[in-house]
């Protein structure tokens, strides 16, 4: 059995440390913001299923549009890193203070929210490509399963902390003070960034020669496009996200406005919901590194994968029991959790042991193109899905899609992966 040593600890590096405090204050902000805006449109803004599903597809339409763009950016900008995820922090930190001021001034209408979150998503896709490529040069590489598997734990705890917070504080003080949440997080995020010493990142992967690019742009895109469903571990874990985030965005937004308009769940209650799948996703994330050195790296990412992507299935039993509904569903988002908590950990970790660093910032570009940009079309269609068949029906399409995303890894050499360097190789 595998120990864990000292030179495996991430947390033993300062700048690690300060880039885990920016995280958390980013991520909990993230958190707090995905109960808190469809709330928004639909209890202050009286929005209708169609409109909080288009209001979905602006926030997330920037990762088909500006994904590859910023992925070459990234890889060309290899030592303004640092850079760019305090600018991504400070623009959304503007954006959002700007929505509470708007709805204070009289705003009755959700379609004006939808340029201001397409430009929150916009620094969104910057912030999470740059991330991606910055945290290897802040570890070694023997400490990047330890460094993911603690911000994974951390962005699982706010799920706990944020989304529970966020329902909590429509419940009590209204949607628009509960934004200033997030604006406040993303500032702190900000601050906690500029602390970090560049100087300080480790020499063994700032030490290499900079890249210098060479030849246009596109070429670079297309080459993070080749690598992302032309490597047989990647091609595998990009298929199952994609399919995941597709038809997951059908069950979230059916969920939303299923419990509110039908069960007539208020937002406390729904933010428990988000809470059990936090708490979920914390335990898994936290624990899974000793399943996986008893069980087998890849044996162990395909179970956890399948019991997260097959327990939204159980909330077709929910509208059978009564008062129970609402525990019912919250254990099923415990399940969810602790299978994507593990999951989640094991496929980061795997995509950056496998792409080159050279290739790593547009590789990631091209992957969250294509597993991100699914969102939006999600969105569309689960606004459209729920307002043919109701919030229920779209809920339940959507989770029998989420089951089926699975089969990418099952049917994948992914599977058969006693330890990450075994990829490697």
């Amino acid at each position: 059995m595998e120990t864990v040593t000292r030179d495996s600890r991430a947390w033993s590096v300062p700048n690690f440390r300060r880039l885990w405090v920016a995280s958390a204050a980013s991520s909990f902000g993230s958190e707090v913001s995905e109960i808190v805006l469809p709330l928004v449109a639909i209890t202050t803004l009286s929005a209708s299923a169609a409109e909080v599903g288009w209001l979905r597809t602006a926030q997330f339409l920037p990762f088909l549009l500006v994904t590859l763009p910023f992925g070459v950016l990234v890889d060309r900008w290899r030592r303004r890193r640092l850079g760019m995820l305090v600018v991504a922090d400070l623009g959304r930190f503007a954006l959002f203070a700007s929505i509470p001021l708007l709805i204070w001034a009289g705003l009755s209408d959700v379609r004006p929210l939808y340029p201001l979150l397409f430009a929150i998503g916009t620094l969104t896709v910057l912030y999470q490509v740059a991330d991606f490529a910055f945290l290897p040069s802040v570890v070694r590489p023997a400490q990047l399963v330890d460094a993911n598997g603690k911000m994974s734990a951390t962005a699982s705890a706010n799920e706990i902390a944020g989304r529970g917070l966020g329902g909590l504080l429509v419940q009590a003080i209204s949607a628009p003070i509960a934004v200033v949440v997030d604006a406040v997080a993303f500032g702190l995020s900000a601050l906690c960034l500029r602390r970090i010493k560049v100087d300080q990142l480790q020499a063994s992967q700032e030490g290499a020669a900079p890249w210098a690019p060479s030849g246009p742009a596109y070429r670079d895109a297309v080459a993070g496009l080749r690598y992302a469903v032309g490597d047989r571990y990647v091609r595998a874990l990009l298929g199952e996200a994609t399919t995941y985030n597709l038809f997951n965005e059908l069950f979230i937004l059916g969920l939303l406005l299923w419990t509110v308009r039908d069960l007539g769940l208020g937002a406390a209650a729904i933010g428990l919901i988000f809470t059990a799948g936090g708490l979920g996703s914390f335990l898994g994330a936290w624990f899974g590194s000793r399943v996986t050195r008893r069980f087998g790296y890849g044996r162990v990412l395909l179970i956890s994968m399948a019991i997260g992507n097959t327990a939204p299935l159980g909330t077709a039993l929910a509208d059978r029991a009564g008062d129970l509904a609402l525990p019912l569903v919250c254990g099923l988002f415990a399940l969810v959790g602790v299978g994507s908590g593990i999951a989640n950990v094991h496929a980061v970790s795997l995509r950056q042991t496998t792409v080159p660093e050279p290739l790593r910032g547009q590789v990631n570009a091209a992957y969250r193109l294509i597993s991100w940009g699914a969102i939006p079309l999600g969105a569309a269609a689960g606004g459209l899905a729920a307002a043919q068949i109701g919030g229920r029906g779209a809920m339940l399409v959507g989770a029998v899609g989420v089951a089926t995303a699975t089969a990418w890894v099952a049917l994948s050499p992914v599977r058969r992966l006693r330890t990450i360097d075994d990829a490697r190789s």
